[in-house]
């Protein structure tokens, strides 16, 4: 009763098709273990909203496959580092526990994942708006 099942898959290496795309667990379902998959999704759709928006007037899919250029490298990182957490945060009680990961007290070291502004990312590939 206090097991459940965890499924873990691939991230889809494309997540859309002209005027058609995917956000969250439907383009990168990810395990539990980074805490990032809603905040992930949220970031896929601040990226999509300010990647339509900034090319108002242009081809929806040509922002389509922007969003994508954008948020698939670092949902990558993020997703690798959810499979590895599997393993990282479920060690045996021994000396192999207790110093895994010094950077992981220090939340200034993961600033590239909980200091991400949607916005500026999309603001940058979007020069002269």
């Amino acid at each position: 009763v206090s097991k459940w099942a965890l499924h873990d898959q691939d991230m889809l290496p494309s997540w859309g098709a002209g005027r058609i795309t995917l956000v969250g667990d439907a383009a990168h379902p990810m395990l539990p273990f980074g805490a990032q998959g809603a905040n992930q999704a949220i970031e896929d759709a601040a990226v999509l909203a300010a990647c339509l928006h900034r090319s108002a007037g242009g081809s929806v899919a040509q922002a389509l496959k922007n969003y994508e250029r954008l948020r698939i490298p670092r949902v990558a990182v993020v997703h690798k580092l959810s499979r590895a957490n599997a393993t990282n945060l479920h060690l045996d009680d021994d000396d192999g526990q207790v110093d895994t990961d010094p950077g992981n007290a220090d939340l200034t070291g993961q600033k590239w994942l909980y200091g991400y502004d949607a916005d500026v990312v999309a603001e940058q590939s979007y020069p002269g708006h």
